[in-house]
């Protein structure tokens, strides 16, 4: 399971690390201030010297406080609910993966990477796209969209589920316009900016490819 979540939120533009049981746990939290934890509350496997979950949370809050990261608890379904020092969601086994992806969206937003493609670059601290034949500014969702796409380079984007990783939506109505028309106002730009918006592909049916 921890591959499978790990490789999930890798493929979403989450940065990530693991560890296997609590001694690890113990050597990588405090080296690093992470945004969000998510823990497997029974599948913490005891460190050397038997510590379990229960040290675990004392030590999450006398480490983090107030101060805590997202935390996502994951437990067994029918498993007795233990006492968290520092609150946060619950996840119950077994679960769509989509549950997870959903709790820290909500809670982070969208982990939007700088892009770069032929001749582009995108800046998304100032949300501007930039060539050698000029510089436009992108709106907040044109950034993020474009920055998606880009990581995913080559892959085919159905709009529906653009829809809940771009925009955080869950309902499929209106899905293709909705998306069509930031598609195509991002077109406008990049060829304003680039002089051709070749590099969005629509794949007709399937959804939408940018390509280098």
């Amino acid at each position: 399971m921890r591959s499978t979540v790990t490789e999930y939120l890798r493929d979403r533009g989450y940065d990530t690390a693991t560890a296997a049981n609590y001694d690890e746990a113990m050597e990588l939290l405090p080296d690093d201030r992470f945004d969000a934890l998510v823990v497997d509350v029974q599948g913490v496997p005891r460190g050397e010297d038997g510590a379990t979950f229960t040290n675990y949370n004392q030590w999450l809050s006398a480490a983090y406080g107030h101060r805590a990261p997202v935390l996502v608890y994951l437990l067994h379904k029918g498993a007795r609910r233990p006492h968290f020092k520092v609150e946060g969601v619950v996840i119950k086994k077994p679960f769509p993966i989509e549950a997870l992806g959903e709790a820290l969206r909500e809670r982070l937003g969208h982990p939007r990477k700088e892009g770069q493609g032929p001749g582009l670059d995108l800046d998304l601290t100032t949300n501007t796209l930039r060539s050698q034949l000029g510089e436009t500014h992108l709106t907040n969702i044109e950034a993020t969209l474009l920055a998606y796409l880009m990581e995913h380079e080559g892959e085919i984007l159905h709009p529906h589920n653009l829809l809940v990783d771009v925009w955080q939506y869950h309902d499929s109505a209106g899905a293709s316009t909705l998306v069509r028309a930031h598609v195509s106002n991002l077109r406008r730009k990049l060829r304003e900016v680039h002089g051709s918006a070749d590099q969005i592909q629509t794949i007709r049916g399937k959804g939408y490819r940018f390509t280098a």
